[in-house]
């Protein structure tokens, strides 16, 4: 599975953070199965973009060159004719199957949280490697990782940002009361600096799998009066709510 890799330069060149995080998970709603890109944004708080950090001790840059090789593994593509060496064909590393590739990114993220503890990259490895997890059907590992994440100290986005996930996993596994909970507290609170829109659409998406389809439209309307900005989440935020409109109108008829 071909990935839309950012190189270094290119993610420390986006200081502004919630701008970034707008592109971000909006690149991520473009590409439905690269999940894991949207912890891209989680490096800009690695690399110290939020703290304003610009060089790293030599244990910090040997953490953060471990991150850099789960994620390149994590992000990596697979090839029926790869080798045991993931850069044998070249700087993006292959591999002969998915599990392939998420078994190696695991294994990074793993060392990483064992031998750096609960520093800030520590964090960031904890959450690709929940993500990770899941990739590869530890339910409970993953559940218990993100939740690790969601409940951290060092940072308030990589916490709602593995919450998000964590209403993501449940609701692909029916858990719609759990998904909708995470959700709503996501929407309420004043310092969550995730994008609404993003949010309302997910909230929509649990509903309707919940049968309440007008809950869900009632939801979206709300979320698109907010503000005067037209940007893309907005954009696509409309597109759902036409969507789930052109529905009920649908049903309506006999």
């Amino acid at each position: 599975m071909g990935t839309t890799k950012l190189t270094r330069k290119e993610i420390l060149a986006e200081d502004p953070v919630h701008e970034s995080l707008i592109q971000i998970v909006e690149f991520f709603k473009s590409n439905g199965k690269k999940v894991g890109i949207v912890a891209v944004l989680i490096v800009l708080v690695a690399i110290g973009v939020y703290g304003g950090l610009q060089y790293l001790d030599s244990k910090q840059g040997e953490a953060q060159q471990m991150l850099w090789k789960g994620m390149g593994y994590f992000h990596g593509d697979i090839a029926a004719d790869a080798t045991s060496n993931p850069y044998a064909k070249g700087p993006v590393p292959t591999f002969q199957t998915e599990a392939g590739k998420y078994k190696a990114a695991e294994k990074e993220f793993s060392s990483i949280v064992s031998r750096f503890g609960y520093s800030k990259i520590a964090v960031v490895a904890r959450y690709y490697l929940g993500l990770t997890q899941i990739q590869l059907g530890q339910k409970k590992e993953a559940v218990q990782s993100l939740e690790t994440v969601a409940n951290n100290s060092k940072d308030r986005t990589i916490g709602y940002l593995a919450k998000k996930a964590l209403a993501a996993y449940y609701l692909a596994n029916s858990n719609y009361g759990g998904a909708r909970e995470i959700l709503d507290g996501l929407i309420r609170d004043p310092q969550c600096d995730l994008p609404k829109e993003d949010l309302s659409i997910d909230l929509s998406k649990v509903l309707i799998a919940q049968g309440k389809r007008d809950e869900a439209i009632k939801v979206l309307r709300e979320a698109g009066g907010q503000g005067q900005q037209i940007n893309l989440q907005k954009q696509r935020l409309m597109m759902e709510l036409e969507k789930l409109q052109k529905g009920s109108k649908a049903e309506l008829k006999p």
